[in-house]
C-alpha cells in the first residue's frame, strides 16, 4: 500500500501570542546563561603584576627590597622567589608566608643548590598581612662554608608570579 502525505491546511501551528513569548524567553534565557560565563571571566586577573626592587649587600649575601608593586592584592602564595648564575637557576617556593600573623614575619627558605654553591632565601613580610608589597624583602645568601657569592659572576635575583609563570619586574642583578 501507498501512503499518501498530506499537508493539512485546517490546522495552524502556534499562535502568533505564545510565538513571540516564546522568542522572549529564549532570548532571556541566552542572555542569563551569556551574562554567567562572561562574569567567570572576570573573576581572577591573570595579569602579571610589576614591580621595582632595590639591593643591599650584606655579609655572605645580598637583601633584595621590594621597592613598588602595581598589584596590593598578590599573595605570597602566588610567588616564587628566583636566583641565577647566568647558567643555572634555583627557585624557592613561598607558600609558607601565607600562614604569617599580623606584624614582620620572617620566613626561611629551605637551601638549594646554584652551581657550586649552596643558597638559602629568608623572606621578610614586613607588614605579615601575607600579601607582596613596598617595603618587603628576601635574602639569598651562600650557605654551608662558602663565604659569599662567586666574585666574577654576575647574579640575578626577582620574583615569578605563579598564575602567569611570568616575572614580577625586572631582575636584579648584582656581582658575587
Amino acid at each position: 500500500m501507498k501512503k499518501i502525505w498530506r499537508i493539512r491546511k485546517d490546522s495552524e501551528a502556534v499562535s502568533p501570542v505564545i510565538a513571540t513569548i516564546l522568542m522572549v524567553a529564549i532570548t532571556v534565557v541566552l542572555a542569563a546563561v551569556l551574562y554567567v560565563m562572561v562574569l567567570g571571566f572576570g573573576g581572577t586577573s591573570s595579569h602579571t603584576p610589576v614591580a621595582t626592587y632595590s639591593k643591599n649587600t650584606i655579609t655572605g649575601g645580598q637583601q633584595i627590597t621590594i621597592v613598588s608593586i602595581t598589584k596590593t592584592d598578590v599573595p605570597w602564595d602566588d610567588v616564587r622567589i628566583q636566583v641565577s648564575d647566568g647558567t643555572n637557576i634555583a627557585e624557592w617556593n613561598t607558600t609558607k608566608a601565607a600562614v604569617i600573623a599580623a606584624g614582620p614575619a620572617t620566613v626561611n627558605l629551605t637551601a638549594k643548590t646554584l652551581g657550586s654553591l649552596t643558597v638559602s632565601v629568608i623572606l621578610t613580610d614586613v607588614s605579615g598581612n601575607g600579601y607582596v608589597s613596598g617595603t618587603d624583602f628576601f635574602t639569598a645568601f651562600t650557605y654551608g662554608g662558602a663565604t659569599g657569592f662567586s666574585s666574577g659572576t654576575e647574579y640575578s635575583a626577582v620574583l615569578l608570579y605563579e598564575i602567569s609563570g611570568e616575572r614580577i619586574g625586572q631582575p636584579m642583578t648584582f656581582n658575587g
